[in-house]
């Protein structure tokens, strides 16, 4: 058995030739297809999602979303577990329900659960989003999605502490660049999180949640933007709303149709351009959820 190194920085799933006894070449991408077949080898796991590692890229934390199934099957104590590859693209978000493929003790991401239910989800971003939370949960949610949401609310209460950081930071293993580079990625996340909610709110909207697609060369790509509007006028409730954007916060999809131009507005405009959008489409072409 032989395992190799990429002979540069890549980050998903590819095609790679050997150079040597340690060093492979990427060669590029693997098709979906392909990535698909070679996943079908391994055992599902139902998983909810909770929160992405800052310090390796695509990795996601998540619990079984069955504990005495994960236990009967993989012996997993109903702690939270790595998932590998997680692609924002194909539903990676806080709370979703996917399928992870087990390889031995390695959990890849195998892309969303069919048999979720994705109101759930966007209710627990929501209610995790809540500064004063809920009074009642949501009926019909899972023990795992329940204690999923616990496990939020408490690491965002931990992560306002700079002291808990600071302790984060010292159990790092690694060398000094590694350490400084973990650093980096905090406060990008915490400056670009703190930019969406500005930019949102000038346009009385406000952040439910977002998650950054990763590049081949494991740099962060696009921005999924999950928000919605702070009321949604008399007699409606205020929706919510999935856009695409670039790093710049340009819109790359707004999720209607633009005739093309969606890269003339950026996160703000867009929300002025929903606002205004006809009242039969707010009724009918929207219904609860949005585009």
């Amino acid at each position: 058995m032989y395992e190799f190194r990429p002979t540069r920085r890549y980050s998903g799933w590819g095609h790679f030739r050997p150079v040597s006894e340690r060093e492979a070449e990427p060669l590029g991408e693997a098709l979906p297809w392909e990535r698909a077949s070679y996943l079908e080898i391994f055992p599902a796991l139902r998983v909810v999602l909770l929160w992405p590692d800052l310090k390796v890229t695509g990795m996601w934390w998540a619990l079984p979303y069955n504990e005495s199934d994960a236990h009967q099957r993989f012996g997993l104590t109903g702690e939270p577990v790595p998932v590998h590859l997680c692609d924002a693209l194909d539903g990676a978000q806080a709370f979703e329900r996917v399928l992870a493929r087990v390889d031995g003790r390695t959990f890849w991401f195998g892309g969303p659960d069919p048999l979720a239910d994705p109101s759930q989800a966007e209710w627990l971003r929501e209610a995790a989003a809540a500064p004063e939370g809920r009074d009642r949960l949501l009926p019909g949610l899972a023990g795992s999605q329940r204690l999923a949401l616990q496990y939020v609310q408490v690491r965002g209460l931990e992560l306002a502490h700079a002291d808990e950081r600071l302790r984060e930071l010292r159990s790092l293993r690694g060398t000094p660049r590694e350490r400084l580079e973990w650093l980096r990625r905090v406060a990008r996340a915490d400056r670009l999180e703190e930019r969406l909610r500005h930019e949102l709110a000038k346009a009385d909207a406000e952040l439910l949640g977002y998650s950054e697609t990763t590049n081949a060369d494991g740099t962060p790509g696009e921005l999924i933007v999950e928000w919605r509007e702070r009321s949604g006028g008399a007699g409606t409730a205020a929706r919510r709303y999935r856009s695409l954007v670039s790093p710049e916060l340009s819109v790359i999809s707004s999720g209607i149709c633009l005739s093309g131009r969606d890269g003339d507005f950026d996160l703000t405009s867009l929300v002025g351009v929903f606002e205004r959008r006809p009242g039969w489409m707010r009724d009918e072409a929207m219904g609860e959820e949005g585009w």
